[in-house]
């Protein structure tokens, strides 16, 4: 596989981002200190500082309370419908105590609110997804409805996590794979490529000695880029 140097702004966030009712999910891994959080809000900012529709939301959930997008972007789901009204960008800090609990009702209440409004487009974001997604776990029946009927619904998931998510419920329904320095086994290689068809052994030295480099996968193509730092 060759090797294509680009720069980020190249890559359009659209690709990522946009719940256009065809892209699948979108994942992102990355070890902590890898540039994985910058890129999102750096991206998801540019996405809905050019997307000006005011029918498209993001919905982001962190279970580490560290994402913000200004200091008016954290909510709950008590205020959600308030904070929809001036806002299009709404972070959820759930409580770790419940954390499932009150994920799943986060999940479901995007859900309840697209049906509501069928011209509302949502993209919901699941910080540090490894927690919830997992294969020695079965996933909880919101998480089965956000990746099987999410995109029907004009809702676009994106995972972040800390290496690849080995789900079931994402192996069919992802569409692009951003890929930060992280810790991965010859197992997870090998899983990577075998479950999404994406040999990432030929990116790693570039993302272990380049400082917040990323490459790029389309999993529907097949084809990968490697992308210049953030």
């Amino acid at each position: 596989m060759g090797l294509c140097l680009m720069r980020m702004i190249k890559m359009n966030p659209v690709e990522l981002y946009e719940p256009d009712g065809s892209r699948l999910s979108t994942m992102i891994i990355g070890s902590p200190g890898s540039g994985k959080s910058y890129f999102v809000r750096k991206s998801l900012m540019s996405f809905m500082s050019t997307n000006k529709d005011p029918m498209m939301h993001v919905f982001y959930i962190c279970p580490k309370m560290e994402m913000e997008f200004g200091e008016k972007s954290v909510t709950s789901l008590d205020r959600l419908h308030k904070h929809m009204r001036k806002n299009r960008i709404h972070v959820f800090y759930p409580d770790t105590e419940n954390l499932d609990i009150h994920v799943d009702a986060i999940i479901e209440r995007v859900f309840d609110i697209q049906d509501a409004n069928p011209e509302l487009k949502s993209v919901l974001v699941l910080d540090d997804s490894q927690i919830f997604l997992d294969s020695r776990k079965s996933p909880s029946d919101a998480l089965k409805r956000l990746t099987l009927v999410g995109r029907s619904k004009n809702i676009r998931f994106v995972s972040i996590s800390h290496s690849f998510v080995f789900s079931k419920v994402l192996e069919g329904s992802t569409s692009y794979i951003v890929h930060f320095r992280s810790l991965l086994s010859p197992i997870h290689l090998k899983d990577a490529h075998n479950r999404y068809g994406y040999d990432a052994e030929p990116f790693i030295p570039h993302l272990r000695d380049i400082d917040y480099s990323h490459a790029i996968f389309d999993v529907t193509k097949g084809s990968a880029k490697m992308m210049q730092p953030v």
